[in-house]
């Protein structure tokens, strides 16, 4: 078990993840303004210019590589990736430091957008949706805290109880069979495999930690020079000021003092 999962901190909350509340009313703002053109105008240029596609693109319409995220399909479509957000959302934003957070947001909704042009090319279609985001965040989850229990709610009824990291590798091996699938039924499943992998795979270049088998190699020479491998206790004060280390900064950038701080902290809990 790795430092970040021994650690349980309490859940922040949307009004202590000012980007998460952002992403969520920007998606909403812009849902509304969909069925406004759709149903009101009875036009689609709304959807036409900020949704993701291959003419879009091959026109140079390069935004739409970010617009598209904050578009949905329909309600369920606005609401699940919202659900998303909410319950992984904020405890990303506070552990990686808001930048780090934005960047692997966009960054894995742009490598998912180009995920799905990729796989739909050259045929045309339409893209909308932050699941590629939403994908990612959930990989730099599973990467950050692989052992963390979550609760998936199967066929939205049944609680199911798992880690993390088997939530994440089953949901990633699902959109590959699916993206394998020439009739996945409309669903961009190439952009959530791509925006999962990106955010997984940058999450991991933020855990600045030795493999356990290194971790191991170490305690064992440790113990036999008769060094101490705990740290003294660490009063609540020098927990909660790394802890804001952690927001403003992300968790790259803690020392190897700081960090066996953090994980006495959590056995002791």
């Amino acid at each position: 078990m790795t430092w970040h999962d021994q650690y349980q901190m309490e859940r922040p909350s949307l009004r202590q993840a000012p980007l998460t509340r952002g992403f969520l009313i920007t998606g909403v703002v812009v849902y509304l303004l969909q069925v406004f053109f759709i149903s009101v105008l009875r036009s689609g240029w709304f959807d036409l210019t900020f949704g993701l596609s291959v003419a879009g693109i091959q026109l140079g319409h390069l935004w739409q590589l970010v617009s598209y995220m904050f578009l949905h399909g329909s309600p369920m479509h606005l609401l699940l990736n919202g659900i998303a957000l909410f319950f992984f959302g904020p405890e990303l934003e506070r552990f990686m430091g808001r930048t780090r957070y934005a960047t692997v947001f966009f960054l894995c909704g742009i490598l998912g957008g180009l995920g799905w042009f990729l796989m739909t090319y050259p045929t045309e279609g339409l893209c909308v949706g932050m699941s590629g985001a939403i994908f990612g965040l959930l990989g730099a989850f599973a990467a950050l805290f692989p052992n963390r229990e979550v609760v998936l709610l199967l066929f939205f009824v049944i609680p199911v109880r798992m880690k993390a990291w088997v939530m994440v590798a089953g949901l990633g091996a699902f959109q590959l069979l699916m993206t394998l699938n020439p009739s996945h039924g409309g669903i961009a499943y190439s952009a959530h495999l791509a925006g999962g992998l990106a955010g997984y795979l940058y999450a991991m270049t933020l855990l600045n930690e030795p493999p356990a088998w290194v971790r191991s190699i170490m305690g064992a020479a440790h113990r036999r020079t008769g060094v101490a491998t705990r740290s003294p206790a660490t009063p609540e004060a020098e927990i909660n000021r790394i802890l804001d280390k952690i927001a403003s900064q992300g968790i790259h950038t803690l020392t190897a003092k700081e960090r066996d701080q953090l994980r006495n902290a959590g056995r002791k809990r």
